[in-house]
């Protein structure tokens, strides 16, 4: 299996990596024939969002949470994804793991 932390600019960004969608049919009357779908491209897809940063010990009562930077998500697929290199990063604390895996 390959296991991958990856960073997006945002959720769009991310679904549009992440998910192949299929348009909205209508006949000619304008009736739904079929719904709009959205289908995952990868085997396991586990989306963390926005994460953030750690609160420090002697962080005041009134503390207001960071944000990191970007949209996180984690992959886990049988075949190598080149596509999504382009998003790889190497976080040094995973917030989540793959269950069987090892930090």
């Amino acid at each position: 299996m390959n296991d991958l932390y990856l960073k997006f600019a945002d959720k769009a960004e991310a679904d549009s990596v992440l998910y192949t969608t299929t348009d909205e049919v209508t006949d000619e009357e304008g009736a739904v024939v079929q719904e709009a779908t959205s289908k995952p491209n990868f085997a396991n897809i586990d989306v963390l969002g926005t994460i953030y940063e750690a609160i420090p010990e002697d962080a005041p009562e009134d503390y207001e949470p960071v944000a990191k930077d970007g949209y996180h998500v984690n992959v886990r697929h049988k075949e190598q994804a080149p596509e999504l290199d382009a998003y790889a990063v190497t976080p040094t604390n995973p917030r989540r793991i793959w269950a069987g895996d090892t930090v």
